[in-house]
């Protein structure tokens, strides 16, 4: 039975979740910023308390969220460099019986 496997789509697609990661962490500061961009318009801060609101309810899944996407980026990288060190030992392996014949 053969085994294909496109690591470089694997690649591609652990360095999505890198990305993905990094822009759920810098979430919450991009929303600090929003929320003293809006400020308080006329004397009033109705948009900007609900921006705050928004961010607090969606704080607790975002960090669930990074969470998952952490664990899913670090078994990607785990198969990735699991068969890259396979490959390694493989070519290294037919390259001393190449040269021992």
């Amino acid at each position: 039975m053969d085994v294909l496997l496109d690591r470089e789509r694997l690649r591609e697609a652990r360095d999505t979740l890198k990305t993905a990661k990094a822009d759920f962490e810098d979430a919450g500061s991009i929303n600090d910023t929003l929320e003293s961009a809006i400020g308080t318009p006329q004397g009033k801060s109705k948009l900007r308390d609900r921006v705050g609101w928004f961010e607090s309810n969606w704080s607790g899944n975002r960090d669930d969220l990074t969470e998952s996407v952490e664990n899913v980026y670090k078994r990607l990288d785990g198969i990735i460099e699991g068969w890259d060190e396979w490959e390694a030992q493989a070519s290294a392996e037919l390259d001393s019986k190449e040269g021992g014949s």
